[in-house]
């Protein structure tokens, strides 16, 4: 740390006077040393870069610089100064702090060499309670393996994707079940409307439509058959002239070995096989995602604590960026102030969640010793090294492991943590 920003031994005195939540505010006094100190230092780094006729850049005559530019000097110092007791501040009281501490009240004003300088801040502090509840939860356990039904639905889904449109044979009408391609042209109130008109479209009958009465009036018509259609939308009279071009009729596969072998497999056995194998790989994942989502409801709701304000702004403010970015062709900093308070209002339960489950996987991680060990990380290491094809490949690894050792560390205690709970659980 630079010495610009230390205290000495002693130079500072810090109080806690209050604390609201997790707010602790501070009573804290600089010493009159820290505070000469500070102008000294100050007065060395405006020389630095300072510029006076006759002179060099930097080399101004110290007893200059303090003449013709005490303003710099003196704001200068008071950042250094308040820099300097705030951490001091923190160390001597032994806070556990989060977050920039801040200044709730100070005289910038008094602020001179030989004068000793208080002022009051916040900074706000992990959070301190006693994990409770956490052995014992009731989870309600979602299948983890796929049933015959599931089974056959995405085989049908896989059919129903694979579906190719044919011609209907001669004199066949449009009717409940096919697809007509027509082209058509439309009306409003007597008045030609191009949003009513188009060449080509494929109207699938069975599903809604968004022309209003265009499909009901085709029902009946064969291919190359004319008709004038007249609805009402809303309080609107709107006519449609349609040209039935074609009609087409949906061909599903049969579900059978031939079928199994353009997908790729042998039989269609083999193709059941596969499926089966995915979807239960699918359901065990939802399960053990339940069972976490579960546990972690039951968590918050039997702790509830005050959080950290600072860190709750901080993280919902940087949630709404990356939700805006990658969710809205907004971007964060066109929002308007009501967009704004809407996306915080709908981000802000998720992130408060996940800060209060972080707290608690860690409390409980240290109630019960089940911090992850550098054993633990070597062992992840080793696992992950297996999947390395060359030289090259383990060095990433390895580079990758000791860059984010911190964030495995705390990804395996807090898996560590859930198997834990997994095991004290009651499972209906």
């Amino acid at each position: 740390m630079s010495i610009f920003k230390t205290a000495q031994a002693g130079e500072v005195k810090a109080q806690q006077i209050g604390k609201e939540g997790c707010r602790v505010t501070l009573s804290v006094e600089a010493s009159a040393e820290l505070v000469n100190r500070s102008f000294q230092n100050a007065a060395v780094q405006v020389q630095s870069r300072a510029q006076m006729q006759g002179f060099r850049a930097g080399k101004v005559p110290l007893d200059l610089v303090k003449q013709n530019f005490a303003g710099h000097i003196k704001e200068r110092a008071l950042d250094l100064a308040v820099k300097a007791a705030i951490g001091a501040a923190v160390n001597t009281t032994k806070l556990d702090a989060v977050g920039v501490p801040t200044l709730t009240k100070a005289d910038f004003a008094a602020f001179q060499e030989g004068k000793s300088l208080c002022f009051e801040m916040a900074v706000d502090v992990t959070p301190e309670f006693d994990v409770k509840d956490y052995t014992g939860i009731e989870i309600t356990k979602k299948p983890d393996t796929a049933t015959d039904k599931d089974v056959q639905d995405n085989l049908t889904r896989v059919l129903e994707a694979n579906a190719r449109l044919e011609s209907a044979a001669e004199g066949a009408t449009i009717n409940d079940t096919c697809y007509a391609v027509i082209h058509y042209s439309g009306k409003r109130n007597g008045t030609d409307d191009y949003k009513l008109s188009a060449d080509s479209e494929l109207v699938d009958m069975s599903a809604p439509q968004t022309m209003p009465g265009l499909a009901e009036g085709l029902k009946g018509l064969k291919k190359g058959d004319e008709k004038d259609i007249e609805t009402k939308d809303g309080n609107d009279t709107v006519s449609y002239h349609v040209v039935v071009d074609d009609i087409k009729n949906k061909i599903v596969p049969n579900l059978d070995d031939n079928f199994a072998k353009d997908m790729g497999f042998e039989t269609l056995d083999a193709l059941k096989a596969k499926v089966k194998e995915s979807l239960d790989a699918e359901a065990k994942q939802n399960s053990q995602r339940d069972e976490v989502t579960q546990i972690e409801n039951h968590l918050v709701k039997m702790n509830n604590f005050a959080l950290p304000q600072s860190l709750v702004e901080e993280y919902t403010e940087s949630s709404l960026h990356n939700f805006v970015h990658n969710m809205t062709q907004i971007k964060p900093d066109q929002l308007t102030a009501e967009q704004h308070k809407a996306f915080e209002e709908r981000i802000r339960p998720t992130v408060e969640k996940d800060l209060r489950i972080g707290y608690i996987v860690h409390a409980i991680a240290k109630k019960e010793n089940l911090e992850a060990t550098e054993e633990d990380w070597k062992t992840e290491l080793d696992k992950s090294l297996t999947s390395a094809q060359n030289k090259s490949d383990e060095q990433k690894i390895k580079a990758f492991f000791a860059e984010r050792k911190a964030h495995i560390l705390a990804t395996l205690t807090e898996r560590k943590v859930f198997d834990f709970l997994k095991s004290k659980a009651n499972y209906k």
